[in-house]
Formats: C-alpha cells, sequence, structure tokens
C-alpha cells in the first residue's frame, strides 16, 4: 500500500469518476486506474462499485477512505510542524465556519493571524453543527467554529466555548411583528424561512421550539444559503432564527433585519471551536487557536465596556 495509491483512492471517492479525479491530480486516466486496481489486488478487494455514470465506495472502501483521510491530515500536520522548526514561516490551515456565526469572531481572527504568518495558506469551508464534526475527527479540517447547543459528549474532540449567545427570531424592520414583546408560542402559525446547511441543519430551529414543550411550525421554507434566508426575511412577512451576536455587527444593519423582544429568554446556543487534542495540533495550528481566544476575549472586554 502506498501513499500515492491513498492520496488516488481520496480523489475518485470525492470526484465520483477516475476520469475527473484524474484532471484535479494532474495524471491520466489510465494511470489512476491502474494505481486503484493495485490497491484492491494488494488487499484482495474491490474498493469501489463501478457504473455507468461513475463510482461509488464499497463497504471496504469506505472504511480505507476514512482512515486514508486521516493518514493525509497527519502529513499535513507534519509538513506544518517540519516548516515551524525550520523557521519557513509556511503551512496549511483548514477552518470550517457555520456561515451564521461567520461574522466577527472568525474573520477578526483569520485576520490578525494572516499578518504574523502571511505565508500560511488557509481554507475556509462551511459547515454546521453537528455535521463537521466528522470532518475534524478525521482532519478533513483543523478547527470547527459553530453554534453548539450544549457541550456533546465526545471524547475524541476538544470543545471550547467561545463566546455566550442565543437565538432570537428576527424579522424585517417594518414587520407587523417588529413592534411588540412576543412568546414564542405566538411565532408557531407565523411563516418562517429557516437555514439548513448539512443533514441536521434544521437542529436549531426544531429544538428551540422543542425545548419550550412546543410543536415546530409547519409553515417553512427550507434554505441552504444563509444570505438568501436573510434577504427573503428582508423583504417578505417571514421569520428566521440567528444568533442574538449577529446584531452586536453592522451586518444586521446591512440586513435590514431586527430581532423581536421576546417575554422570556431564548435557549442559549454558545459559539464554540471544535478540534483534536491540544498536544495533537502543529505550532501552526496553535497559533490560530491563540488568535481565535484572543479575537473572543476582546469581543466579551468590548461589550463589558
Amino acid at each position: 500500500m502506498k501513499l500515492s495509491q491513498l492520496q488516488h483512492l481520496i480523489a475518485v471517492a470525492e470526484a465520483g469518476t477516475v476520469r475527473q479525479a484524474a484532471k484535479v491530480l494532474f495524471l491520466s486516466q489510465s494511470s489512476v486506474t491502474k494505481s486503484i486496481h493495485q490497491l484492491e489486488e494488494s488487499l484482495g478487494v474491490e474498493l469501489f462499485h463501478r457504473g455507468s455514470h461513475g463510482v461509488t465506495p464499497t463497504a471496504a472502501g469506505r472504511a480505507l477512505i476514512a482512515r486514508a483521510k486521516v493518514v493525509e491530515a497527519e502529513l499535513r500536520e507534519a509538513r506544518n510542524d517540519i516548516d515551524s522548526i525550520v523557521g519557513a514561516g509556511t503551512g496549511e490551515l483548514r477552518i470550517s465556519i457555520s456561515p451564521t456565526v461567520s461574522v466577527g469572531l472568525a474573520p477578526q481572527a483569520v485576520i490578525e493571524f494572516k499578518r504574523s504568518r502571511p505565508r500560511v495558506s488557509v481554507q475556509i469551508q462551511e459547515g454546521v453543527y453537528p455535521d463537521v464534526l466528522q470532518s475534524v475527527r478525521t482532519g478533513d479540517v483543523d478547527f470547527a467554529i459553530c453554534l453548539m447547543p450544549e457541550r456533546p459528549r465526545d471524547e475524541g474532540l476538544s470543545c471550547e466555548l467561545l463566546l455566550p449567545d442565543r437565538v432570537t427570531p428576527a424579522v424585517r424592520a417594518s414587520h407587523p411583528l417588529a413592534s411588540s414583546r412576543k412568546k414564542l408560542m405566538d411565532l408557531v402559525n407565523a411563516d418562517w424561512v429557516i437555514y439548513r446547511l448539512g443533514r441536521s441543519g434544521r437542529d436549531v430551529f426544531e429544538q428551540t421550539f422543542l425545548a419550550s414543550g412546543l410543536k415546530p411550525p409547519s409553515s417553512t421554507i427550507d434554505c441552504a444559503s444563509f444570505a438568501a434566508t436573510l434577504t427573503l426575511v428582508e423583504r417578505g412577512d417571514y421569520i428566521t432564527l440567528v444568533p442574538k451576536r449577529l446584531f452586536a455587527d453592522k451586518a444586521a444593519a446591512r440586513w435590514g433585519i431586527v430581532p423581536l423582544v421576546m417575554e422570556s429568554p431564548m435557549p442559549a446556543w454558545n459559539i464554540a471551536v471544535f478540534y483534536r487534542a491540544e498536544h495533537e495540533l502543529s505550532p501552526v495550528c496553535l497559533a490560530f487557536l491563540h488568535e481565535l481566544r484572543t479575537a473572543a476575549t476582546d469581543i466579551l472586554t468590548r461589550q463589558s465596556g
């Protein structure tokens, strides 16, 4: 089993076809096909189901792909370690950020991090709790910054609270509901736009109502774009749920939405960062974690002042 074969395995699985994987890898289709066949022969199993429209991993393939991604992540961390030792100031950082918390905290940490380490490559992608946790476990991402209802029972990952927060219903500034105090039960029959990304993206919405002993509203629009969700709310008579901290930033004013005044506190959904054990992090990752903690402290200090 060769490292290059594992890299080809991951590429084919992610691309869905050998042809597309070969383009991504800048290799010929025949060389990638040969590499996968050799890997299958060495293991004595088929790693992909072949079809007319592409390939899908077998059970054995899925198991090996999961391990291969961990190997790839460890090698990336090793490169970061070596770059730090030789003082190259380079490396790679992969971050997953929930769009609902992408204003303020995370950008501030990234900007400060890049000022001191301009040669480090930073990759940012979207992900939501709890779906994104698997990517942290496998090493696909180094950090996941997202809303979290409660500390998960997961000994395999470190979870660190960055900022306390709550979700709040929000509407356009001229919405009829914006001028009076409301109870959550008053909003059950309203029209909602629900931001959803991934398999579990509705958790914030559903758990907010269930925690109050209410059945979640049935009149909803499911939207995979946070920007589109805010635009629908701004231009229509819809309600959505957003982190309350969104309104501490100028972005909320730009979207033209306001939080509803609620008669009772809304459930806590805190902003947290997930990562593998701190002793496993490279110096590059530790440096970013420091900037993230500093940014969170700065925000809390400004608010208390």
